[in-house]
């Protein structure tokens, strides 16, 4: 299917058959007598065409060309006009009209028209969404990395919620991001000033989430805290129906306060709510008030694309937060990556990169990488550890001891003894 268009004329023969040509074209067609109708058709986020007749009763058309440009300076409005008002639309051109079309016109110059300014259209929406990517991603605060379709749609529904205060719900297996995003709603937002308060509402009793919610006689709860920021409620899919309940009517009474006493609520659930609904687990009125906006995170199997980008993000953050150099990963580790099922999602792929970090030297380069082994222990990554940043060092200083020391802060029996416990020796770092 092709962009939408909106066509406006008050004649009805010259609408219908003008409308006919273009759906037999696969456009999408919006037919109105009247500008002022089409006022409220479209937003700045209009993917398609306006064409609109200039001599109109009511609102004309250079008067609806006006008032279109103030919604979208850059939408693709064309003008038709008869022989006499050339200098009329040479004026909407002026102004900021895509084109104009003199009757009578061909079919083939008109489609030829609406294809160039929806593929103008197109490219200007792309242009803007990528200049909000690249001031999101290199702001402060959570990237949403990937290049998966599933993950742009995602990253073009946060950018569209940077100025909305409505209730957020969020939907993904267990390990997908979840808090990630909800952090990143958070400081996109107007409230960004102020810290995201959160709330793990799994294993809790009716009692302990009325408490550490909304409060008690002795003590605020994080709703209170929340006051003018943001609170995350996690896995609220967990919550008892008392709980369910009682938060359904905070929510419904906070609709009549004043916007400055206001909680914005971000909530998230692991399992469909539609699936508990049915099996009488979660309260239909709840999901009712909850799905006015709803984001679903993908699972990392269905965003293959995304994997290797992500884990080699990983993997350099690791080794910066260490300070230690970042291992390569050969073509059969990055194959057995992409093979993996990852039923842990972005959280398992965050924990095998960061082991693979924590290995240092241990790291076979020609092994093939056991995606299935848990994380070391902390005392084995204390060892690990210090193995890596020992030999780093050793490494970069080409075996001379006395640098290694100064790098490291360490008396020369003190390294000795570490060398000796890891069973290094500075000849093998000698060039």
């Amino acid at each position: 299917m092709k962009p939408p268009v909106i066509f406006i004329d008050d004649e009805k023969a010259i609408r219908d058959s003008l409308g006919q040509t273009l759906e037999l074209e696969d456009y999408q067609v919006q037919l109105f007598s009247s500008a002022r109708q089409a006022l409220s058709a479209f937003d700045s986020q209009f993917p398609g065409v306006i064409i609109t007749d200039i001599n109109m009763p009511g609102m004309d058309g250079m008067t609806f060309l006006q008032q279109a440009l103030t919604i979208d300076a850059e939408l693709p409005v064309i003008m038709l006009t008869g022989h006499g008002d050339i200098s009329t639309a040479v004026d909407a051109m002026r102004i900021g009209a895509y084109d104009f079309l003199e009757k009578p016109f061909s079919t083939e110059h008109l489609l030829d028209v609406v294809k160039r300014a929806c593929d103008k259209r197109e490219l200007v929406l792309e242009n803007r969404e990528l200049r909000r990517e690249l001031a999101s991603q290199s702001s402060p605060g959570p990237r949403i990395l990937g290049n998966s379709l599933a993950i742009k749609q995602l990253r073009r529904s946060l950018y569209q919620l940077q100025e909305d205060e409505s209730t957020v719900l969020l939907e993904g297996e267990d390990g997908t991001g979840k808090r990630m995003v909800a952090q990143f709603i958070h400081d996109h937002s107007p409230r960004q000033h102020l810290p995201l308060i959160s709330l793990k509402c799994q294993d809790l009793s009716e009692q302990q989430f009325e408490e550490l919610c909304f409060g008690h006689a002795s003590q605020a709860g994080k709703w209170s805290d929340a006051t003018g920021s943001t609170l995350y409620l996690e896995n609220i899919d967990r919550l008892a129906a008392v709980s369910q309940q009682r938060l359904l009517d905070r929510l419904t009474q906070q609709t009549k306060e004043p916007d400055h006493n206001k909680t914005r609520v971000i909530v998230s659930s692991s399992r469909s709510l539609d699936t508990l609904i049915s099996q009488g687990q979660f309260s239909d009125e709840l999901f009712q008030y909850l799905r006015q906006c709803v984001l679903s995170l993908p699972p990392l199997r269905e965003r293959q694309e995304d994997i290797e980008l992500l884990f080699q993000n990983f993997i350099r953050t690791a080794a910066s937060r260490y300070n230690i150099e970042a291992p390569v990963l050969n073509a059969e580790q990055k194959n057995k990556l992409l093979a993996y099922h990852w039923p842990g999602n972005v959280r398992e792929l965050r924990s095998v990169s960061e082991r693979l970090v924590l290995l240092g030297s241990h790291f076979d380069q020609h092994q093939t990488l056991d995606l299935d082994a848990p994380l070391p222990s902390l005392s084995e990554r204390v060892h690990q550890f210090e193995f890596t940043l020992i030999s780093d060092a050793l490494r970069r200083h080409n075996g001379r001891l006395k640098e290694v020391q100064s790098e490291l802060v360490l008396a020369r029996k003190t390294l000795y003894d570490k060398m000796k416990k890891h069973g290094l020796d500075k000849q093998d770092f000698k060039e």
